[in-house]
Parts: structure tokens; sequence; C-alpha cells
């Protein structure tokens, strides 16, 4: 034993002084081959996010380095920096810098210096001449991850391009004209070769062996563990190599389950789906939010809302949304804390009674004393988990900055008092992400209680422990990608992605984390409209796949970089581009009607088997609304 501790010790110590002298040898190459800037371009500047008006002066460069050549983007140092860019309705803005503090620390959240063979493709996207925008590019990273759009004011983005040129091959997508493939040679002489032994291989063939309707039936096996660890996971913003190997984790216990009762699923229960020649999808437009006039029109005398008039009225919702100022009223009526039918009065008169079994319940546990939590270790466990996520919930949005915002407490009384409402349930992380949007419409503990009430009635599956609702969505999702967009559902098989796991947190907290606060409130009282279908939520999941299929695809994505890209997709998303898309999808498969498969109609609410699932129950706000 003794001589080989003694060669291992030796061994290791050669290592060591061989990695030390390989450190040394490379910063003496640093400190005498210097940085050469190949090309330098000002007036480059970072946008912060697809909601922001704020863009950031930069400059971008191309430095080749002793340890390779490097894209790099670095704010502007002139203090005095103005910016102009064009808005959306074709007027200049003059965008100023902030102080030399704010805007150093802004550029730092954003610069970035990447080797070119991290690149795998980029967006070059060009305006329409006479829009007056400016060209940009979105480099995208081998690991899935992005860098934020660029703009470039002074110059096109062809320079830059024909510079990056003389270091790595591109080639634009046959798919998508504005994405730039980094092009392997190795890897492209591999896959010719490939495709060229399987040229006649069927492409459903695979499919038609592993029908689609199977999958995701061990998910109700792993509640507890979905509980504590992915949803933890995938809300708190931990690397998307954490988030992997929980959904990995995920997918082993399922298919676990799934060899345990492979014998007891009858093959005939399941639908086969091939490729469907579905219509083009039409073109659609969004309309203006709905005013306070517009909102009125709708009301009779006493103040509710005409039955008659009420179908016309969700559907002005769902169009367009609504005026900032009429949301503390509308989304009352929206999440059942109002009924359409109450006249004021009526309405006044319950809110009274609500407002005391409000404050009966959040005097129940306020009136606990740590005697009593002694011995009442679920109620500790959920009032632990409140006020962590109360303390980190959009933090970042001005309503509930500062260490004592009187707003983190009414948002803690809120949680709290919904545990004691509903035990059985209690608290499950993400909940507070419902709440937050509510209390900042609301600005009352009482009128947010309650609207949150209503909310979870509609959501509320997704945290139950058995999953079973999120398996639903799961499977459904994938159900509705294997119709829309066949290549794609293809192509997530054979990276063993379609199980959809990735959009976990999309349909989790319904995109709260991808849009920027006021986009989501936009996006929920569309959903809540209940237009034009039940699943709408799951549609706007398939028109940003959709809209990401060539990405994914070129780039030769596996589940790690799908994971990075999708979460990179985070306030990077124009909710009503995705809106328009989701939109149009259903009206696409509305045509193809009498070509779809049962349970898509029933997922759509079309056709003959517009039935309602027996997986859905009604909200109080609307009998004959499903869940979402």
């Amino acid at each position: 034993m003794l001589p080989y501790l003694a060669y291992r010790y030796v061994k290791n110590k050669r290592e060591k002084n061989q990695r030390d002298m390989d450190s040394d040898l490379d910063s003496m190459v640093r400190s005498i081959v210097p940085d050469k800037a190949v090309i330098s371009i000002p007036g480059v500047a970072a946008k912060l996010g697809e909601d922001s008006k704020e863009y950031i002066p930069g400059v971008l460069s191309i430095l080749e380095k002793s340890v390779g050549v490097f894209i790099e983007w670095r704010p502007s140092e002139d203090p005095d920096a103005t910016w102009v860019m064009t808005s959306d309705d074709g007027n200049a803005e003059m965008v100023h810098s902030r102080s030399p503090e704010e805007k150093r620390d802004r550029g730092a959240r954003v610069a970035f210096s990447m080797d070119v063979n991290d690149l795998s493709s980029f967006r070059n996207d060009e305006p329409k001449r006479g829009s007056g925008g400016f060209p940009s590019i979105r480099l995208i990273c081998r690991d899935g991850s992005s860098q934020v759009p660029l703009f470039f004011r002074n110059s096109s983005t062809g320079e830059f391009i024909d510079r990056l040129q003389g270091y790595i091959t591109l080639r634009r997508s046959h798919r998508d004209a504005d994405l730039v493939i980094v092009v392997d040679q190795k890897s492209e002489a591999l896959a010719k070769s490939v495709s060229m032994l399987d040229e006649n291989g069927d492409i459903l063939s695979r499919f038609m062996q592993n029908p689609y309707m199977t999958a995701m039936t061990g998910f109700s096996k792993i509640t507890s563990f979905v509980q504590d660890q992915v949803i933890p996971s995938v809300l708190n913003d931990t690397d998307a190599v954490t988030q992997e190997e929980k959904i990995r984790l995920m997918r082993e216990l399922r298919l676990a389950e799934e060899q345990m009762r492979v014998h007891s699923d009858a093959a005939g229960e399941f639908e086969v789906v091939t490729q469907l020649d579905l219509p083009p999808r039409p073109e659609i437009y969004r309309e203006l939010p709905v005013s306070r006039e517009l909102w009125n029109s709708f009301k009779l005398s006493n103040g509710s809302i005409d039955p008659m008039k009420l179908h016309h009225l969700k559907m002005n919702v769902f169009r367009g949304g609504l005026n900032a100022e009429l949301r503390k009223e509308a989304w009352k009526c929206l999440l059942g804390y109002r009924q359409w039918h109450e006249s004021d009065s009526e309405f006044e008169k319950r809110r009274t009674e609500l407002a005391k079994q409000y404050h009966n319940m959040k005097s129940q546990w306020m009136s606990v004393t740590e005697d009593q939590e002694k011995r009442f270790s679920k109620f500790v466990k959920r009032k632990s988990l409140v006020e962590k996520d109360v303390a980190r919930t959009d933090r970042t949005v001005p309503f509930f900055q500062g260490e004592d915002n009187v707003n983190l407490i009414h948002l803690h009384n809120v949680l709290m008092t919904y545990v004691m409402y509903n035990f059985d349930l209690g608290y499950v992380q993400g909940m507070s992400d419902f709440a937050s949007p509510l209390l900042f419409v609301m600005k009352d503990e009482v009128d947010t209680f309650w609207c949150f009430v209503g909310l979870m009635e509609m959501t509320h599956k997704n945290f139950e422990k058995d999953q079973a609702f999120i398996k639903l969505q799961m499977n459904q999702l994938r159900d509705l990608v294997m119709i829309i967009n066949p290549k794609l559902a293809n192509y997530l098989e054979s990276e063993k992605s379609d199980d959809m796991y990735f959009c976990f947190r999309w349909v989790l907290v319904w995109f709260k984390r991808e849009f920027s606060f006021l986009d989501t409130c936009k996006l929920w009282e569309v959903l809540w409209s209940g237009q034009p279908c039940p699943r709408f939520l799951l549609l706007i999941c398939v028109a940003i796949l959709d809209s990401q299929t060539n990405i994914i695809i070129d780039n030769h994505f596996g589940l790690t970089e799908i994971l990075k890209h999708i979460n990179d997709l985070s306030m990077h998303l124009k909710v009503d581009e995705i809106l328009t898309a989701a939109e149009a999808i259903f009206h696409q498969l509305s045509a193809s009607q009498n070509k779809l498969p049962a349970h898509i109609c029933q997922y759509l609410n079309i056709g003959e088997s517009a039935v309602s699932s027996s997986n859905n129950s009604p909200s109080r706000s609307d009998p004959d609304r499903e869940d979402l």
C-alpha cells in the first residue's frame, strides 16, 4: 500500500507543478502579446429588456487576444453620452445616460466578453425601409444562453459580420433569413454523411412506435420532489445545469414508473396522430385596451353588467386588455370577487361581509403564540415559506422596493391569511408571484385577498401535491406542438426533451417570470377573459416555441441548451406579438376542426367535442368558464 501512496503523491505533485508552469506561461504570453482590436464600433447600444425604453450606449469590438478571438461589448465611457432611438410609432426619442454611477452599474450588468468559438448563432434583424428603426444583433451561445440585443445607431451590421467571418464560417438559416448560423465544418460533414444513409427514413416512424399520449404517466409519483426541489429550482434563478439535473431526475422517476405499468396501458386507448395539412394562419391585429367609457357602456343603470353583452365585453378584454385605471374595478369581476350580475349596492353589502371574514381569518394566524408554534409544525413551515418568498418577490418593482416597505407587510398578510382560508393547500412557493400584481392594482388587503382567492381557484391545481394538473397541461402542450409544429415535436423527441419540462415555469406561474410586471398584468387579464378557448395559456406556450423553432433546431440544442435558451427569453418577449401569434394559431386550428383529433378539439372547445373536461372546475365568476 505504501509504494502506491508514494506513487500517487509523486504523480499529483508533478501534475500540480505542470499546471503551475502552464499558468505561469499563459500569464507570460498575456503580458508579452497585447490585445489587438480588429474592429471597434461606437454607437452600439444594449437594450435592457423588451419593454424597456432605456438603451445603454457602448462600443462593440472584436479583439485578438493571446488566448483567442473575443467579441466584447462595453458601455460608453462618455458621461454625457445621449442616444436617439426610434420608438414603435416612428417618433425619435432622446435616451439620456443616467448619472455616471448609475450608468456604470447598469452597463456592468450587460457588458460581456465571449470567445468566438462559443458563438452558436445570432439574429440579425434589419428594420423595414421607412420604419425608422435601427439594425440589431443578438448573439446566441452554444450553451443556449443569449446576450442582450445590440442596436447599431451609426452603421449597419455588415462590417461587424464581415470581420467576424474572418474567424468563423457563417451561413444563413434555410428556415429563417434573419438567423445566422456558425458552421462547424466537421459536424456539418458528419451530418451530411448520416443524412445520406437515412434519406428514405420515415420521420414519423419513431412517433408511431412511441405514442405521445403515454408520456409523463409517472408524474403523480414525484409530488414531494416537485414541490421541495423542482419548483424552488425553477423559480429561484438557479443556473440551467441545476435545473436540468432536477428535470432529469423527474424524467427518471417517470420512466421507472412507466416500466412498472407498461403492461397495464391499453394501446387502443390512444389516438395516433400523423402530420396534418393545416391552412395558413390568418393575420391578426391587437385592438386598443378597453377604456372606462367602453366598459361603462356595457353596464345597466344599477352598475351590473348587461348579461346580453357579457360575451362581447370579454372579447374586448381578450383582444386589447384593459386601461390601467380600469383594472381595479374590472379585475374584481374577472376574478369572481364581484359577480357580473351584481349591482353596486349588492356588491358593497357583500364586500362588507367579506371584509369581516378576512379580518377574522387574519386574527387567527396572528394570535398563534410561539408556544403554540412548537406543536404546529405545518403552520410554522408555511409561515417560513411565506416570509422567504415575500422577501424576494418583485423587489425590483418600485411598489415593493425598500426594506421597510409597508406593501411587503400587506403581501405577507394576504398570503398568511390564505393559509388559514385554505389550510389543505396552504402555501407553496410561487403563490406570491400571483398575489403581488393583485396588491399592486388593488392597493387594499381585503380586495387583494378575495381577488387572490378567485385567482387561486383557477390556478390552485398547479400547486396541489399530486401534480396531476401540471401533468395534464404538459401532455396537452406536447399534443398541440405535435399538431402545430411536427418538425419541432420530432426534434424534441430526438433530444429526449419532448416531455416539455423546460416549459414548467411558464405554466406554473403563468409567465410571471417571462414578461415585465405591467406586461404580465395585460397577459393575465387576457387569460381571465376565458376567450377564445379554455387552454389559451398553452397556445401562448406553443406560439413562443414555434417562434424559436429555427434557433433550437439549427443550433442543435439539447436539453441543457434548450433550457438555457428558454430562460434567456425572459424579459425579451413582446407580449402583443405573442398574443397575436397564439390567437392566429387558434383560428388556424379552428378552421381545421374536422381534421383534428377529438382531444385537441376538447382543449380548444371547438367542434362536436366541445365539452367541459372532467379535469376542470368552474370558477366563482362564471359557471361556464373552465380552469385555464
